[in-house]
């Protein structure tokens, strides 16, 4: 059951959803929509602490926020469930971010059915499920999609070969959505570079990528929630772009 903190209802102010936001990334992007003026919702499935602990920050914001709990491998049940749950606090939607992901290794010997499925569900159906549920929404306020993808969508690792095919729909998914929910919705998509290191990530390793990043650092999750504050405020004459976020690793 998602945990609800509701301080004002029907208040008048820009509303969020994010997927996958209890943690990291979006987490940053839920917090800087926050700061921003938007009351958020966001999905979680595992993380329940960390999720509790962002509705508590953004209370402390001044923010109405809801957590749903919701497994978007699943994305029949998971998106009305994340329907049902959204509209009985908010009655308008002005931001649409799918940021939940599974980054797994699924290499040609690795993979399997099972896995290609699961990939595929969370990175192409949800937000296509998403936006097909909250378009008259999104439409309504002339609202923003902001999908994030990944540079390995264009450029797949061997060792992720499934997964950054499932990115790569997303991509192409980015494109197409823009075109159909035109002119009232704007569509985009942010392909990051390294943001946030994996834990237990080797030095050597880091180094190694390091040096293909003429600006010479990783990113981080507070770039990114930048990214999606632009396109979510600023960017009105944007749609179908596809923004890498990358330090110029796409040009080294």
């Amino acid at each position: 059951m998602g945990h609800k903190i509701i301080p004002m209802q029907a208040s008048g102010h820009r509303v969020a959803l994010i997927t996958g936001a209890a943690r990291r990334v979006g987490r940053a992007i839920a917090l800087t929509l926050a700061d921003a003026g938007f009351d958020v919702a966001f999905t979680y499935l595992s993380s329940s602490p960390e999720a509790q602990s962002l509705l508590e920050e953004l209370r402390a914001k001044g923010r109405s926020a809801l957590a749903i709990r919701a497994d978007l491998t699943d994305p029949v049940a998971a998106v009305q469930t994340i329907r049902a749950q959204f509209v009985q606090p908010f009655d308008r939607l002005d931001v649409l971010v799918n940021n939940a992901s599974l980054y797994e290794p699924s290499g040609l010997g690795d993979t399997d059915v099972a896995q290609m499925r699961r990939l595929w569900a969370i990175h192409v159906e949800s937000p296509l499920l998403l936006c097909r549920a909250f378009f008259p929404f999104l439409k309504s306020s002339r609202g923003h999609v902001v999908n994030m993808v990944d540079l390995l969508a264009q450029r797949p690792a061997p060792p992720y070969l499934a997964y950054a095919a499932s990115k790569a729909g997303l991509w192409n998914l980015t494109l197409g959505l823009a075109a159909e929910m035109a002119p009232e919705v704007t569509v985009n998509g942010i392909a990051p570079g390294v943001v946030e290191w994996p834990e237990d990530f080797p030095e050597p390793r880091k180094a190694e990528y390091l040096r293909r990043v003429p600006l010479g650092r990783a990113g981080t999750p507070q770039d990114v929630a930048a990214a999606v504050l632009f396109f979510c405020t600023d960017a009105t004459y944007v749609t179908g772009q596809i923004l890498r976020l990358d330090g110029g690793r796409s040009i080294a």
